[in-house]
């Protein structure tokens, strides 16, 4: 009899431990906080790279995980992304969201930056049936990356112009070379 209530408590034990750790695994692994605020952001550029529950940092300070992620099914071109931010992270109606590298890694995260003092808070500006939208902006390398074809189109036209003076020079050199007088004549007056 004895044996049967020590096995008894050996399994009750390992159920209540099972069920211990379960409810520790769900509290650990839960995306939010009760009072968290969705925001939208529609980006008009490729998101590759970011994925769900990636921070999204304000000044660099982690304030939310990005929600969801999805083709606007309002207009195809832009990406839909929903974003929850702690309830006391000062989002202004200047505030605007970019797309950022962390490192090299090609790591992605969003940016959030401006949200001066006198602005309005967005959540506040937003009717209450709405979800308040974050502007988005290009930013950063980018940025840069979609304006390299125009630079290398400019460099391209200065390459040009700098053949066509050497060439000019060129041409003028081999003219002195066949007649060095050339250099001290005096210019006619018109």
């Amino acid at each position: 009899m004895e044996t049967d209530r020590h096995y008894f408590l050996e399994g009750l034990f390992v159920i209540i431990l099972s069920l211990a750790a379960a409810a520790f695994a769900v509290w650990l692994g839960r995306p939010g906080h009760r009072d968290d605020v969705v925001y939208r952001i529609h980006f008009s550029e490729s998101v590759s790279g970011l994925a769900v529950g990636d921070a999204v940092k304000l000044l660099g300070v982690d304030v939310g995980t990005v929600k969801s992620m999805k083709i606007d099914p309002a207009d195809s071109r832009l990406v839909l992304v929903e974003a929850r931010l702690r309830k006391d992270t000062p989002i202004k109606t200047d505030t605007r969201a970019s797309l950022a590298l962390k490192g090299i890694t090609g790591v992605v995260f969003i940016e959030l930056s401006g949200g001066s003092p006198a602005a309005k808070a967005l959540l506040a500006a937003t009717a209450p049936d709405a979800i308040p939208e974050i502007p988005s902006e290009r930013a950063g390398f980018k940025a840069a990356l979609d304006e390299l074809p125009v630079l290398v189109h400019k460099f391209s036209s200065i390459e040009n112009q700098v053949k066509n003076v050497v060439k000019d020079v060129g041409g003028l050199t081999e003219k002195v070379k066949e007649d060095p007088s050339l250099l001290l004549r005096r210019p006619r007056k018109q």
